[in-house]
């Protein structure tokens, strides 16, 4: 699927070989594209150029920017909503030039072209105007992801996986200035489910743009997905996501009720945020599963900034189990390590035991428990059915701190 974006090429014209692209269009493209000229240092070239050029620079985004609002997402939108009323057949998409849109499932019906066009193209300005690029450093290797604004004094979420353990954090906001950002918190473990989000500040903003997420759950469907991938939101991949959400395990983490999408992880950076056809907030792009972007859900991330923002982390329930996922004699988790003085221990829990459900929740793999467990806080009493020698047994755990086992 391809992404459509805005020219970047009419940038004024300049007699020095080694005059530097803008901060948007160079974010995005491999250092060699731009000749051997180019300083290694990024972030001075960046700001060596907005320098000299400050008006030039910023006039030059706001008319791409308005010109891509004022006819491509308008076209966009009124393209879209004909061919999903249309039940298109899938394909590839390249929303440049016109072609159908990209379906592995049929989407639901949707309002009139007209008002989907008009709707999409004033949420989409204005939820990428929270969209910022962040440059992170790793010792000695860096990488560009995005982030999305949650808070007016400088207050982002970003995808945990690419800046937790950052050395230096340059965050470009659309209008192409910078600021050291600093990484305060983050929901990422290994050893239980996470959101894959973590919160970074930047200090001297105080107008940030903020994106508005849902904090209700939405129904389990497929849905038209328009996926912001650049700062501000200029360049942006059509496709779907499917709102039901699975949590999954990844290199990182195992994603708490991941969403998946067709669109493709090369052409949507971690950290893209996905918008829907109703102008919502749909989530954050934090990882990746055969090729394709996963998203954590913009429900699970709004409960996920209210507790980093005001405790510094997620509290999560630990039962102190291992195990893994079985098919006999029934489909579970079947455990091999209970951890002594645990909540699993406490409650009677035995290796050799299958987890059969979790609250009255049926769990058929051990991301399915890890999930269920992620929205159980400690102190929590859970009641567990275990398939154990032939009979099911239920017991209660009360749940431990995550953090403390």
């Amino acid at each position: 699927m391809a992404a459509f974006a805005g020219d970047f090429d009419d940038l004024p014209e300049d007699d020095s070989a080694s005059q530097p692209l803008p901060a948007e269009d160079r974010l995005w493209r491999h250092p060699s594209e731009l000749g051997a000229s180019l300083p290694l240092d990024p972030i001075t070239v960046r700001r060596r150029w907005l320098a000299s050029q400050p008006t030039k620079a910023s006039a030059w985004t706001a008319g791409l920017v308005g010109a891509i609002l004022a006819t491509g997402l308008v076209a966009l939108g009124t393209h879209l909503a004909s061919a999903i009323t249309a039940h298109p057949p899938a394909g590839g998409t390249d929303v440049g030039t016109g072609s159908a849109l990209a379906s592995k499932t049929t989407l639901p019906q949707l309002p009139a072209a007209e008002s989907v066009g008009a709707m999409l193209a004033a949420q989409i300005a204005t939820i990428g105007r929270s969209v910022v690029a962040l440059e992170v450093t790793r010792g000695t290797s860096s990488n560009q992801v995005l982030a999305v604004g949650v808070r007016s004094d400088g207050m982002l979420l970003a995808p945990a996986a690419e800046v937790v353990g950052a050395t230096s954090v340059v965050v470009t906001l659309p209008d192409g200035m910078d600021y050291v950002g600093t990484v305060v918190a983050s929901d990422l473990s290994q050893r239980a489910a996470s959101s894959g989000l973590a919160l970074v500040h930047i200090n001297g903003v105080s107008d940030l743009a903020v994106a508005p997420f849902e904090s209700a759950q939405r129904s389990g469907q497929r849905e038209l997905a328009v996926a912001l991938s650049t700062p501000g939101g200029s360049r942006f991949s059509v496709g779907s996501v499917d709102t039901s959400g699975q949590t999954t395990t990844t290199p990182s983490t195992i994603l708490v009720d991941a969403m998946p999408t067709d669109l493709s992880a090369g052409a949507v950076p971690p950290g893209s945020v996905l918008v829907g056809a109703h102008g919502g907030v749909l989530g954050i792009v934090t990882a990746q599963a055969g090729g394709e972007a996963l998203a954590t859900p913009a429900w699970i991330a709004s409960g996920v900034v209210n507790q980093l923002i005001a405790n510094g982390t997620v509290d999560h329930g630990w039962l102190g189990i291992e195990g893994t996922t079985t098919n006999t004699p029934v489909r579970g988790v079947r455990v091999t390590v209970v951890t002594a003085a645990s909540a699993a221990a406490l409650a009677g829990v035995r290796p050799g035991d299958v987890i059969v459900s979790v609250a009255g929740h049926r769990v058929t793999s051990m991301a399915q428990l890890q999930g269920r467990l992620y929205f159980a806080p400690p102190g929590d009493r859970l009641q567990l059915a275990v398939e154990r020698g032939g009979r099911t047994v239920v017991v209660h755990a009360v749940l431990d701190d995550a953090q403390l086992g």
